[in-house]
């Protein structure tokens, strides 16, 4: 009689107008941000007396910034997404840098 055909919903993580690597420079940036600010607050509640896995932690939002960045300039290349979300991607993976940068310096 009828036959309903049922569409399979496909689930993304993004809109197809977003390019796969701001969404990848996106969630990087954004952890290491998260990584670092959790970080500050854990030395400040301890008072400074943190063991060694801190400095690894802000190690591991080092290279996921640094990947981030780099995901983030390789979406310029990419013809599909939006340039502003391109650069604001940019500007996220800049911002969790220059945070390391000066907990590095402090």
């Amino acid at each position: 009689m009828f036959s309903r055909r049922r569409k399979r919903k496909k689930y993304t993580f993004a809109d197809d107008r977003v390019a796969v690597e701001t969404t990848i420079s996106l969630i990087f940036g954004g952890l290491s941000i998260l990584v670092s600010v959790g970080c500050i607050i854990y030395s400040a509640i301890v008072a400074g007396q943190v063991s060694d896995r801190v400095g690894v932690l802000m190690l591991i939002a080092l290279v996921m910034a640094i990947t981030g960045l780099g995901f983030g300039i390789a979406s310029f290349r990419v013809v599909e997404g939006d340039n502003n979300v391109k650069r604001t991607s940019v500007i996220l993976s800049i911002l969790a840098l220059v945070l390391l940068l000066a907990l590095y310096l402090i």
